[in-house]
């Protein structure tokens, strides 16, 4: 294939007419004519034919193709008319050199503009072209998908028209023209990505400015890094100490994670549990961690090596069966009654550990026996006469306050007693911020490798973290962390994200607290641009489009597109 395209050779174009009578005979010709007969000798009122061996003569007003004696090719058309009452023919002749020299040039012109258009469109990076006085000229596929628009509305279109109708948010083409240099921009198109896109004029020979090109690329993973790097810049300020609070504790690697106080003083508290044998009575909150705890207990006492913890849900065993799971029954002690009876969750545990979770939602028929095997270490089976001897310790917990159960006679005083040996009360995660981002941190890291995701907080996320009241405590932020690892889309998990996991809950989100959390650490401006975010947030959440949002706030559209892309929204 050719290198370059030549200029047709001019030279080659001849075009001639000449008329003869009804019989083809020659009357009229022009001097052009010689260079279809290549011969120079007087042909006037010589037959046509004797030149042209196949002309048509009742084809007329179209050029067809004839050939002369000595194999040449050109073109011919006929024509008849009237002159003072004789009929004449016109005959228009033109070289056939220049029209195939035309067709090649146009077939590889068509070739090139074919195979262009597949090399920019095997391109990632977008292509936009335009002319000197900005319409646009060509676009490639990849353009089309990262901006969300169609071929059919760009071509032809000037980018200023296209900027004024909001069909493009921004035109790098526009001010390569009008600085005649090359320009790099931001693009945030309305339908598409967050791209970079940078343009240069092209110049002719002359030094004018004859296209401009500019080059899209997609910054979405760019975006998403600079997201990460600010969420660390977050953390390094919410945290005056890293994040080493980390103690490993007990065989099954279980982690305390904990920069609170009360919580370093209650874990301190249970190794020292954990060292004795003495009845313990955990309190606390729904979620706040009351089986961490037991287990944390059980693993760092010697017992681990001598048995399992049981957990036992009091509330969770239907009344009629929770007597027969504890302390078991012999065969035939009642209908259905397995053969060779059944060891109860006492009698497994051995010389481990029992975990009464939800004590105070145990049948008060029930508490006595509970009692007398507490006191007694021993217990029978149901329908058995045989007391069984049990050695494991016993540890409690309750959301509930079993005082007031006691006052109201749905919990045995005697029983609460005997359970009220040592008390640990886990403080909820509202008064134990300092615990909630680590802990967040590291649900958010366990989750990733279990759904092999690689999210992380954006840094609006985690000052929601902090504000929010978090009535379901840890068990909480573990769900609401999992759920949004889960359905995120993107890997940087939004506020809106979180705001829409929390509001599934029944719960919300106190934005006025969120905005007093953060004032002492803003200047006044930063203030009045934080709480301009929020307020162009929470709009657009509620509006259908940015028409209904911008009328909400009282500016035009491109004001609101332009404090969009400011704040990242």
């Amino acid at each position: 294939m050719k290198k370059n395209i030549s200029a047709p050779n001019l030279e080659l174009l001849y075009f001639s007419y000449v008329i003869t009578d009804e019989k083809y005979n020659i009357k009229e010709f022009d001097d052009h004519f010689y260079h279809f007969t290549k011969e120079n000798e007087d042909i006037k009122n010589k037959k046509l034919t004797l030149h042209f061996n196949n002309i048509r003569y009742d084809y007329f007003d179209n050029f067809y193709e004839v050939e002369n004696k000595y194999g040449d090719k050109f073109y011919l058309m006929l024509r008849k008319f009237d002159l003072n009452d004789d009929e004449l023919f016109l005959f228009l002749l033109t070289d056939y050199k220049i029209y195939k020299e035309l067709e090649n040039q146009i077939s590889y012109l068509n070739k090139q503009q074919y195979l262009y258009n597949e090399l920019f469109n095997k391109l990632e990076d977008g292509i936009y072209i335009t002319d000197e006085w900005g319409k646009t000229l060509y676009v490639n596929d990849s353009f089309l998908n990262l901006s969300g628009l169609d071929r059919d509305d760009l071509i032809g279109q000037t980018v200023y028209e296209l900027r004024d109708e909001r069909v493009l948010p921004n035109s790098c083409c526009a001010k390569v023209i009008e600085t005649r240099g090359p320009v790099s921009t931001i693009n945030n198109y309305y339908k598409g990505q967050k791209c970079l896109v940078s343009g240069s004029p092209i110049y002719d020979e002359k030094g004018h400015l004859k296209r401009t090109i500019a080059v899209i690329r997609d910054v979405s993973e760019l975006d998403m890094l600079m997201k990460k790097i600010a969420k660390e810049e977050t953390l390094s300020l919410i945290y005056t100490k890293k994040l080493n609070s980390v103690d490993t504790k007990s065989s099954d690697k279980d982690v305390v994670i904990s920069n609170n106080k009360k919580m370093k003083s209650l874990y301190s508290k249970a190794d020292r549990l954990s060292k004795v044998d003495s009845t313990v009575l955990i309190l606390g909150e729904t979620g706040v961690g009351k089986d961490f705890l037991a287990t944390y207990i059980h693993s760092s006492s010697e017992r681990e090596n001598d048995g399992n913890i049981i957990k036992i849900n009091c509330g969770a065993i239907p009344e009629h069966l929770i007597e027969s799971e504890l302390f078991g029954y012999e065969e035939g002690a009642f209908t259905g009654a397995q053969k060779g009876g059944k060891k109860g969750l006492f009698e497994e545990a051995g010389k481990g550990t029992i975990f009464l979770d939800e004590i105070g939602d145990m049948p008060y028929m029930l508490q006595i026996k509970l009692l007398n095997a507490l006191n007694d270490k021993k217990f029978y089976r149901i329908g058995g006469n045989k007391t069984i001897a049990f050695n494991a310790r016993i540890i409690a917990a309750t959301n509930t306050d079993l005082k007031k159960l006691v006052d109201e006679k749905k919990f045995r005083a005697d029983l609460y007693y005997r359970l009220n040996v040592i008390i640990l009360k886990i403080p909820p995660l509202r008064e134990r911020q300092e615990d909630l981002l680590p802990l967040a941190q590291s649900f958010l890291e366990y989750y990733n490798n279990k759904h092999r995701r690689n999210c992380f907080f954006s840094p609006e996320c985690l000052e929601h973290l902090l504000v929010y009241n978090w009535p379901g405590n840890i068990r909480e932020l573990k769900n609401i962390v999992e759920r949004m690892v889960i359905i995120s889309d993107d890997v940087c998990l939004e506020s809106k994200l979180f705001r829409e996991q929390v509001n599934e809950e029944g719960h919300e989100i106190d934005i006025t607290k969120l905005i007093h959390w953060t004032k002492d650490k803003l200047t006044l401006k930063q203030q009045l641009e934080y709480q301009e975010k929020m307020i162009i947030e929470s709009t657009l959440e509620a509006c259908k489009n940015m028409k209904e949002a911008s009328s909400k706030l009282g500016i035009d559209i491109s004001t609101l597109v332009r404090k969009k892309q400011k704040y990242n929204l």
